[in-house]
């Protein structure tokens, strides 16, 4: 019985790390935009306090969920806008398309594990419902 129980336990022990590696990998990657986009010192400093801003404009917003889950989706789109426009303004044109094609490339990553994850899938049932 002592051994079964302490299988039991080990097995979950197992699967629960397995299960947070997993979730961690799924992560996304931070992206080095200093070597992605050729950033001189200047626009690397910028970028670092534009990106720093918008992120804790976004932690707080999390951190405080009024419960309105798209209110706070248009509104986590709006801060995303706002940021894309500060960071257009201090990148070159070549710079800022290769900035927009990542981020577009990283979405599309994001859309694809929420699929596999199932979320997708309830989400289009919703639509669905009569």
């Amino acid at each position: 019985m002592k051994l079964r129980n302490f299988s039991l336990i080990l097995l979950l022990f197992f699967v629960s790390i397995t299960s947070a590696q997993r979730m961690m990998r799924q992560a996304a990657e931070p992206i080095d935009w200093v070597k992605k986009l050729d950033l001189t010192d200047e626009q690397a400093k910028q970028m670092a306090e534009i990106q720093e801003y918008f992120r804790s404009e976004m932690m707080s917003m999390m951190d405080n969920p009024s419960g309105d889950r798209m209110g706070m989706m248009y509104a986590m789109q709006d801060i995303q806008k706002e940021r894309n426009k500060k960071i257009k303004k201090i990148l070159n044109k070549k710079q800022y398309k290769k900035y927009d094609k990542e981020l577009k490339a990283q979405q599309k990553e994001r859309r694809k594990h929420m699929e596999e994850r199932g979320r997708g899938e309830q989400r289009g049932r919703q639509g669905q419902r009569k």
